[in-house]
């Protein structure tokens, strides 16, 4: 539990600022959340922890699904899948890892990013109850140097 405190921290800390407010859709009776960021954000304790290469070149990707039809909006399983592409049209696929502590589902995956690129995701999921979703949102990547 103290871990997922620890990464739910580090990308809070991102969502709250404005540009990062308000990222979910609501698609039927599934609220799907999502945010990227590059993965200089996270501790190096916790990019050890999720064998994730903290650098100003990768982006992760966080994804989780809740069910609008339970009290409480709780946390569901769902097969995640994705692509990420650029401008140019280069695509590559994005393999998600669901990570469970507690009550609490997500989804991660990263990918190589360039500096001021804008990147095109295409988010598939489904979910328990034969309960699907899909959405696509665009993300320009800056990279964090020291």
């Amino acid at each position: 539990m103290r871990n997922l405190i620890a990464l739910m921290i580090s990308l809070c800390g991102i969502v709250m600022t404005p540009a990062w407010a308000g990222q979910f859709k609501e698609i039927g009776e599934l609220e799907v959340h999502y945010n990227t960021l590059s993965t200089t954000f996270l501790t190096p304790d916790i990019a050890k922890q999720y064998d994730i290469t903290r650098s100003g070149y990768r982006g992760l990707v966080n994804i989780a699904v809740l069910d609008t039809m339970q009290l409480g909006k709780p946390a569901i399983a769902a097969k995640v899948q994705g692509q990420v592409k650029n401008l140019v049209g280069n695509s590559r696929e994005l393999d998600f890892t669901e990570i469970r502590e507690g009550d609490a589902i997500y989804y991660i995956a990263t990918f190589a990013a360039d500096d001021e690129e804008t990147y095109q995701f295409q988010i598939d999921l489904n979910a328990a109850g034969n309960r699907s979703a899909s959405f696509n949102y665009n993300y320009t990547f800056y990279v964090d140097t020291p």
